[in-house]
């Protein structure tokens, strides 16, 4: 019984594998957790207040929504990711957290920001520059974007800040639409 589970737990996870590496075919970026003492700035950064609808692009384990939801729990967090064993991670954390999180399996650049107050961003700069268009189309005026370490080309942030990262510098950066 017990050699039964284990052989099934191998053969999961194997096809858990397997199917990470063909979904990073289609999707450009790799799955790089945001390190906790920035999802911590990032969230202090936000100015979360009740009401708002928030969205994590490219949520990956769904940490900050987590992180942001116990900060404000009057939110509404929302994330989208598309790599299929990275958006069940999240999933598993949020049911862990027991936090009101929703994670979407879901293309960034498919997701209607229309009704978004703030953005969690911690994305590569070729993404960076396709979503400054989609922002200036879909942000409304006042809309918080939060970014860790890449710049949105062609905006200047509003404020700045340098965390820690292996002995060096990195930044988040808040930009208002």
């Amino acid at each position: 019984m017990l050699a039964d589970l284990a052989l099934a737990g191998l053969v999961v996870m194997t096809l858990l594998i397997a199917i990470t590496f063909i979904a990073h075919l289609w999707v450009p970026v790799v799955y790089v957790p945001t390190p906790h003492a920035v999802v911590k700035e990032m969230v202090e950064l936000a100015y979360l207040k009740p009401g708002d609808r928030v969205y994590d692009l490219g949520a990956g384990d769904a940490r900050l929504l987590i992180a942001a939801k116990r900060k404000e729990p009057g939110i509404e967090a929302i994330g989208c990711e598309l790599i299929p064993t990275v958006w069940a991670l999240g999933k598993m954390n949020i049911l862990q957290s027991r936090q009101k999180v929703t994670l979407r399996f879901q293309n960034i650049l498919h997701c209607d920001l229309q009704d978004a107050d703030c953005v969690f961003l911690y994305l590569i700069p070729s993404l960076m520059e396709k979503l400054k268009e989609k922002f200036d189309q879909e942000l409304r005026p006042g809309t918080r974007v939060v970014a860790y370490v890449f710049k949105i080309p062609g905006k200047q942030p509003e404020h700045e800040v340098k965390v820690p990262w292996m002995g060096s510098e990195r930044a988040v950066r808040v930009y208002k639409w």
